[in-house]
């Protein structure tokens, strides 16, 4: 952009008229409003990307904590089925001991506990009771909920990056996981926080043929599989505007 502006300034001073100038000027101004448009964007998924592998950090490390002070995951006390008190429990006895939280919401859906998000498809969603929710001390906003059958026992994670503040959209702020505690079908995946969509390729993530892919026709509930397939990035292919846009 500054050579450009070099070569409009000597143009200018070989007796351009003032119309001439005001248009390079305007050019000039839709160039610098394009790359600062750029930066923005740039900085905006980086910070997205620090805060998520933040989290990621943290919880997998409360869970390590939990198994050394509860014993391996498969000993663990879980509910059976999907509960609304299994869901507190998981919360209460393996995670709450190792987190510093700024509220505990416990199963509210009342006040500032209620919490309702768009999926990327711009589909609305609201979180029920069978979601133990809680704010942690950054303000980061999660609701955990617990499932199981008699071959799987697993805890879903909705992690939102920056709280309850904007855009409150999946794939952009918000980013689901899991953690196994039985799964007959795939043992290897038992004891690991890992990102919903995890068993797939980055093609299969980004596809268009199941309902949590991450792309703008689908939930986006396996973007956070994208960006760590991605090596913690986000990069061409990912839905980043069209998060941005399900909100407007």
């Amino acid at each position: 952009m500054s050579k450009l502006l070099k070569k409009l300034l000597n143009q200018n001073k070989k007796g351009n008229t003032l119309s001439e100038t005001l248009i390079a000027l305007v050019i000039v101004g839709v160039v610098f409003t394009i790359s600062m448009g750029t930066i923005v964007a740039d900085y905006n998924k980086n910070q997205t990307v620090v805060r998520l592998k933040k989290m990621y950090s943290v919880f997998e490390q409360a869970l390590e904590r939990a198994t050394v002070d509860n014993g391996l995951v498969d000993s663990w006390d879980f509910p059976d089925g999907l509960s609304e008190r299994g869901s507190y429990y998981f919360f209460e006895h393996y995670l709450k001991p190792y987190l510093i939280l700024s509220r505990d919401c416990k199963n509210s859906t009342d006040g500032s506990c209620a919490y309702t998000f768009k999926e990327l498809d711009a589909t609305e969603k609201a979180l029920n009771s069978t979601w133990a929710r809680f704010f942690l001390n950054d303000g980061t906003f999660v609701a955990l909920q617990t499932n199981a059958s008699d071959t799987y026992k697993v805890v879903y994670f909705y992690i939102d990056t920056n709280g309850k503040k904007r855009l409150n959209v999946v794939a952009r702020d918000i980013f689901l996981f899991e953690y196994w505690i039985q799964n007959d079908a795939h043992p290897d995946y038992v004891g690991k926080l890992l990102p919903f969509g995890h068993e797939y390729s980055r093609s299969e993530v980004i596809s268009t043929s199941n309902p949590n892919n991450c792309n703008n026709t689908k939930n986006g509930n396996y973007c956070a599989s994208l960006i760590m397939l991605d090596n913690w990035q986000i990069i061409r292919g990912y839905p980043w505007a069209q998060a941005r846009y399900v909100v407007q």
